[in-house]
């Protein structure tokens, strides 16, 4: 039940077409109030996220600033979190398809990965900190093509880094630059992957408030994979794997274009909604 400022901002909320009226109204009410709080609702009912509104946005352990210009973290996105601390043998209990990712059988005291197209740096910045939580030392590298995306991920790092954990932050263009780095053990992504079509019919929440940079990926939303798992293979030592996110309809071409890479062993894992949500290749170490 809610009642008071909080149930007149859900009805004022609602009657904009927000589903999510009575949760907003209750995290507006617990987080400002005065004027502050009057502004954020007519911002809430005119669209405007409520993470950017806020600033902030919880993502699998950690708060991370947020700001327009960078996509906002979702809940779908911390399967890939956990797909890859499952791979760096840091993760005792494991939940559905990410059972299917086998750790190496020797893991290593040390984590060489990347974070391309790191955004606001939720991503890699949740891997580290659990490899470190679980005592395995990592050296990680966050890059992206936007200069806001930098921003806002050095302004996490420093945050919201566990201590002893500095991750290196790089503007890196996925699509035409060279190698980051050799012998890395992981790659993740989490790239572009929104079709033409579909962004013809995105809520406002996202069309309005969220960078298409971030979003497009192409006519069919794959123009980010091949390049990403070409660079990856190289980029890789022997064992080591690359992880993606992917649209719920993109499994089979993503997996496709995995293979024609180079890599074997490629499953996709299903989020807990239980769409297809990230495909897993690994170098093979023979």
């Amino acid at each position: 039940m809610i009642s008071g400022k909080s149930k007149e901002i859900a009805v004022y909320l609602e009657a904009s077409g927000d589903d999510e009226s009575e949760l907003d109204a209750r995290i507006l009410c617990e987080e400002l109030s005065g004027e502050r709080l009057a502004c954020a609702a007519e911002e809430r009912a005119k669209g405007k996220p409520l993470a950017l509104i806020l600033g902030h946005r919880h993502f699998y352990r950690e708060d991370y600033k947020v700001a327009q210009g960078v996509l906002i973290p979702r809940a779908d996105t911390e399967i890939l979190v956990e797909c890859a601390i499952r791979f760096c043998g840091a993760s005792v209990d494991c939940f559905g398809d990410i059972a299917s990712i086998a750790p190496p059988e020797n893991v290593p005291s040390h984590i060489d990965y990347a974070d391309i197209c790191t955004g606001t740096g939720c991503v890699g910045i949740s891997i580290g900190n659990a490899l470190v939580r679980a005592g395995t030392d990592v050296s990680a590298l966050l890059t992206d093509i936007s200069d806001i995306a930098l921003d806002i991920s050095e302004q996490n790092a420093k945050t919201q880094c566990v201590k002893g954990f500095v991750p290196r932050i790089l503007r890196h263009d996925i699509l035409s630059d060279g190698l980051m780095r050799d012998s890395l053990d992981l790659i993740v992504s989490n790239p572009p992957y929104i079709t033409g079509k579909e962004m013809e019919s995105l809520d406002r929440e996202v069309r309005d408030y969220e960078p298409e940079l971030a979003l497009f990926g192409g006519i069919d939303g794959l123009d980010f994979y091949g390049r990403i798992f070409d660079k990856a293979f190289d980029s890789l030592r022997k064992g080591g794997a690359v992880m993606t996110e992917h649209g719920y309809h993109q499994g089979s071409d993503v997996r496709e274009l995995c293979k024609a890479s180079g890599f074997t062993d490629v499953v996709t894992v299903k989020d807990y909604g239980g769409n297809e949500r990230v495909t897993f290749g690994r170098k093979n170490a023979g």
